[in-house]
């Protein structure tokens, strides 16, 4: 069984995924696919970070390492298709949860696939970033929109599909509605009945 989570900045979804690992017994990648990628691949971590589900365009680059633009962009598909070997490797290991990084497109034509998005609502989306990262909700408020369009970026240019839309997923659930525990209920609720 392979779950992929899509998710809102600030939705918690990273909690979620955890939690779910957990109550399933299975591992939850995230971060760990950009150390898999830097273990597998010639990109030290550090480089991968920066260039860790980024907005993709050919006249910027996304990192604060200095290239040129078409050496920026170039480098942004390389991590990308290095951290996508790494996701379908780890997926070949076993059972797991993929956190973000286009994992429910990368992974497609499985069938033990389970394909969910995270969202909240504003206001409970602006608190956990508040809490989170020690902000004031402007600053939060400020840094949703700038992860989220940086997300859907990066889904759109290597999946053709529109982040977040509920067609491109099996379950999208209002975590902010439910809470972390709740939300991984569900999602485990939503597993047993549909096998």
């Amino acid at each position: 069984m392979i779950i992929t989570i899509g998710r809102q900045h600030g939705s918690n979804g990273h909690a979620v995924a955890e939690t779910l690992a957990k109550r399933l017994n299975i591992p939850c990648y995230s971060k760990e696919i950009v150390d898999r990628t830097a273990r597998d691949s010639n990109f030290s971590s550090e480089v991968i970070r920066s260039y860790d589900e980024k907005r993709i365009s050919p006249f910027v680059a996304p990192s604060t390492h200095f290239f040129g633009m078409d050496e920026g962009f170039r480098l942004n598909m390389q991590i990308a298709s290095a951290q996508f070997d790494a996701i379908r490797s780890l997926a070949n290991e076993g059972d797991a949860v993929f956190v973000g990084r286009c994992a429910d497109y990368v992974l497609r034509g499985r069938e033990d696939l389970v394909r969910v998005f995270l969202l909240a609502d504003m206001p409970y989306r602006i608190k956990t970033v508040m809490e989170r990262k020690n902000l004031n909700r402007d600053q939060a408020k400020k840094l949703i929109k700038e992860v989220d369009k940086d997300r859907s970026s990066y889904y759109r240019y290597y999946t053709d599909q529109v982040w977040g839309a509920s067609d491109c997923y099996d379950l999208c659930l209002n975590v902010g509605r439910v809470g972390i525990e709740g939300a991984a209920k569900v999602i485990e609720d939503f597993i047993n009945a549909a096998k």
